[in-house]
């Protein structure tokens, strides 16, 4: 049994035969503030550990998935989806749900972070709740023990089966087929968008493609013992490679092995990689593939006409990207420039 506290309060989560706000058919889940008016504290919750692997009661942070059943009325906690209204500061509603039949993942919990202040002031108790969480520095592991950590976690936690609206494929992340809605104005059609600038996107991709080939022609021809760069130039090339390229790979392909909900959001390490090696690509294309004077101002020229359409692209998205100007109908069809995009258009 246990009892579930609100750090910033300290009120036992509770929950009665009370229609949830947004959800009739399933209990209200609040805290209850006084217990001596209406009715008693029915604040205990019984655990359970759905993917246990043996009869132990080891309740693990981050791979756990438990479940909290209500002790009085056996609901189960469970996230409806549903948004409160503005006095609910628009969070997701959470409810009791009585009828809860085998594993549903709006019902299975897990713990990322525990953290718990022993303060009795307000003010004192919010200061240790916002501040660093204690790391037990006692396991003094390596690098890349902590990093084999990290990954094999990220690999093994499993997340609820159910799509959702803008989750997508690793595909779709490369070609920015994809977008995230953030953010809607209630009365205007501001809205806010997780989306990329294409330009700075695909030249992140062809840079690391160039790199590509173009290492794979330099290893050829050394075999042959031709060397097209002096020996401080490629190895600059091969760190670079190793940097970005390689910060690419670890930061995007063990996507493909993940059994868990995908978002565009999760490709920006990756990217971020990406956009380092572009400098680096077009440094190498102007210092040792242009041969001429006139290559190098054809090249030039290039690169600036690149970085101008860069910046009109995204001050032409600017109003999706910061919601700070509504657009008519017509506008938000001109911006989308790919079928897959969700652009919000209200219907009047």
């Amino acid at each position: 049994m246990v009892q579930l506290v609100h750090g910033m309060t300290t009120r036992s989560l509770n929950t009665h035969d009370v229609a949830a706000p947004l959800s009739p058919h399933s209990q209200e889940v609040s805290c209850y503030i006084d217990y001596n008016i209406s009715m008693p504290a029915q604040n205990l919750w019984r655990l359970e550990i759905v993917n246990r692997g043996s009869d132990t009661d080891v309740w693990k942070t981050i791979l756990s998935e438990v479940r909290f059943v209500h002790v009085n009325t056996s609901a189960v906690l469970k996230l409806s989806g549903a948004h409160l209204p503005d006095w609910g500061y628009r969070q997701l509603e959470i409810v009791g749900e009585k009828l809860s039949r085998g594993y549903h993942g709006s019902t299975v919990w897990n713990v990322e972070e525990h953290r718990y202040g022993a303060s009795q002031e307000q003010r004192e108790r919010e200061r240790e709740l916002h501040s660093p969480a204690q790391v037990d520095v006692s396991r003094n592991l390596s690098f890349m023990a902590r990093f084999s950590e990290l990954q094999w976690r990220m690999l093994a936690l499993r997340s609820d089966d159910s799509e959702h609206k803008y989750s997508s494929s690793p595909l779709e992340w490369v070609t920015l087929d994809t977008n995230i809605a953030y953010w809607l104005h209630p009365r205007t059609s501001a809205q806010i968008h997780l989306l990329g600038n294409i330009v700075i996107w695909v030249s992140g991709s062809l840079a690391l493609a160039i790199y590509a080939l173009l290492s794979l022609w330099y290893l050829l021809r050394r075999r042959r013992n031709v060397h097209d760069l002096p020996q401080d130039a490629w190895l600059r090339w091969v760190l670079a490679g190793a940097l970005c390229a390689g910060g690419w790979a670890v930061n995007y392909l063990p996507f493909f092995l993940m059994e868990k909900t995908l978002f565009l959001y999760h490709y920006l390490p990756a990217l971020t990689f990406q956009i380092l090696l572009l400098p680096v690509v077009l440094q190498h294309i102007s210092d040792h593939l242009c041969r001429s004077q006139l290559q190098r101002s054809i090249f030039s020229a290039l690169v600036v006409a690149w970085y101008s359409s860069a910046c009109h692209v995204s001050n032409t998205l600017r109003p999706l990207t910061y919601g700070d100007k509504s657009l008519s109908p017509h506008e938000l069809k001109a911006l989308r420039w790919k079928d897959s995009w969700d652009i919000l258009i209200r219907k009047h």
